[in-house]
């Protein structure tokens, strides 16, 4: 294990509690050793405020030091009361939890929390014998560290159902006294459960591989897990037909992926598949890509004229995307074709006669559209004849998982890497609510797997909006929990809502019309206010 000479403290620290060592060995960018990390060093720059310094100018030399740090009890102290410390631990996606040499907790970051369901306000002051009696936890490390004085890893059960590991490391002052006990914290039951399915997922992904190679069909850019599957279906069902589809779906969903689903399953899926993304272009582009033009039609036209895509299409598909973007006068001659299957060029007097499939999208609602009157309500309703909803990714985790890894070996191909990612960043990315949909997921990809620092993909080699998604349940989700536990899930969300906006806990008492002590009582008891 190392470091990087130029690493963020955040990711030093990260790796000191999640190996339980007291050093790291360093290396420059050629890979070659420089020096030494000691935990003592470690603290001293935390002592000193620094968020971010080069490892170099903080090494000792290549010797191996005491086997555990040795510390006055007041430099540990002003460590951990210190602002950049809390700011450093709060960031780790690891829990970390501190309880001093008699085993009373001091320190707990948000991890922990997140991790445990557990609050600080629970914890802090209290001591582990106590915290273990109340059912908060079935047993403590940190006092098997203080009585065996060494360092100790173990499984906790917390609150008799989530799995953690947790790992506890003394830290001693110049007499060979525990100061303090550091424990790293690990939630090991969702990595367990995505280590399954992703077992699962890895077989399923064996069985396409087959049946691709007995049929013959290239399926690499297609992934239907059970949360597409009935979009899929409704698409395989009307690709029989020649009715026309509306697909909806927020932006980068993957509805063009749909759509030359759609024809490849057509009868037409021999036949040319167009498309055009209609808030692409300025209308007079859009009119000459659609329907063509005669030669000499608009200045800057090309001598022989043009075909348009309906022209192009013929006895296939064409793909309109962002139908929501066009112009009006183009509404009312795409309803044409509709109606007759025929349309005249620009600046041709000629009629001509087409068979072409239309397949349209939109991330707009049409229906609003039509009532601020740029939207056509009859060509509405001429589209709108199978409307198939395309989910956002972050309805479809499974599939996520699928495209998290279809991405990484089309990436390493493609750059001749060998990128592999780790249940932890796995988790985080299954986590991340992804607003810009497979799009954005793609682009996500393709950045971690070229920067990652070494072939496994770790939590540090994320964006840091990945790092810091939260996982805490949404205010309204699928599952079932006990009421109580709903109530004050909604009141938190409202209380915590209206103290942003309106800044105290006076007006935000006024706009949600209760008083302001049951407003104070409450933040105090969701540790939100000191």
């Amino acid at each position: 294990m190392y470091l990087f000479a130029d690493d963020s403290w955040n990711d030093v620290i990260s790796k000191f509690l999640s190996n339980s060592t007291e050093e790291i060995e360093i290396k420059n960018k050629s890979g070659d050793t420089v020096g030494i990390l000691t935990t003592q060093e470690l603290i001293k720059t935390i002592l000193h405020g620094e968020d971010q310094v080069k490892l170099k100018d903080k090494m000792s030399s290549l010797h191996k030091e005491d086997p555990f740090p040795i510390l006055h009890n007041d430099d540990f102290i002003k460590m951990i009361d210190s602002p950049i410390f809390t700011k450093i631990i709060d960031s780790l996606y690891d829990g970390v939890y501190i309880t001093d040499g008699n085993g009373i907790t001091v320190k707990v970051n948000q991890a922990y929390e997140r991790i445990t369901g557990l609050r600080r306000a629970e914890l802090i002051g209290h001591h582990m014998n106590d915290i273990v009696t109340s059912g908060f936890i079935n047993k403590s490390v940190s006092l098997r560290v203080i009585s065996e004085k060494r360092p100790i890893t173990i499984m906790q059960t917390i609150k008799q159902e989530r799995k953690i590991i947790v790992s506890g490391m003394p830290v001693f002052n110049e007499h060979g006294e525990i100061l303090f006990v550091v424990t790293n914290v690990r939630d090991i039951t969702e990595l367990l459960h995505l280590k399954l399915e992703l077992e699962e997922l890895q077989k399923m992904k064996e069985l396409k591989d087959v049946s691709k190679e007995l049929s013959g069909i290239n399926t690499d850019s297609l992934i239907i897990s059970e949360e597409s599957k009935e979009m899929f279906f409704m698409a395989e069902k009307v690709a029989k037909t020649d009715a026309t589809v509306l697909l909806q779906g927020e932006t980068g969903v993957g509805k063009s992926v749909v759509a030359k689903f759609i024809h490849q399953n057509s009868k037409r899926k021999g036949a040319p598949f167009m498309e055009l993304n209609c808030g692409a272009l300025p209308p007079s582009l859009i009119e000459a890509e659609l329907f063509g033009y005669e030669p000499g039609a608009f200045t800057g036209a090309l001598a022989k004229g043009k075909k348009g895509l309906l022209e192009i299409a013929h006895n296939g598909t064409l793909f309109l995307d962002e139908i929501g973007d066009l112009p009006l006068e183009i509404q009312v001659k795409l309803l044409k074709v509709l109606e007759d299957q025929a349309f005249i060029p620009v600046g041709s007097t000629n009629v001509k006669k087409i068979n072409v499939r239309i397949i349209s999208a939109s991330l707009k609602n049409l229906r609003e559209l039509i009532r601020q009157g740029t939207f056509r309500e009859d060509l509405f309703y001429r589209l709108h004849v199978i409307p198939i909803e395309v989910p956002p990714l972050r309805k479809r985790k499974k599939e996520l998982i699928l495209l998290i890894q279809h991405y990484i070996d089309f990436f390493n191909q493609a750059y001749g890497l060998n990128r592999t990612v780790s249940l932890e960043a796995l988790e985080l990315l299954q986590h991340y609510q992804w607003p810009g949909n497979i799009r954005e997921l793609k682009n996500v990809m393709e950045r971690i797997v070229i920067m990652a620092a070494t072939d496994t993909i770790e939590p540090s080699d994320l964006p840091a909006e990945i790092r810091h998604t939260s996982k805490e349940p949404e205010l309204l989700g699928e599952t079932i929990i006990p009421l109580k536990e709903a109530v004050e899930r909604v009141e938190k969300h409202y209380i915590l809502k209206a103290i942003k906006e309106f800044k105290t806990t006076r007006k935000a008492a006024e706009a949600l019309n209760i008083s302001q002590p049951t407003i104070v009582q409450k933040m105090k008891r969701w540790d939100q206010i000191d």
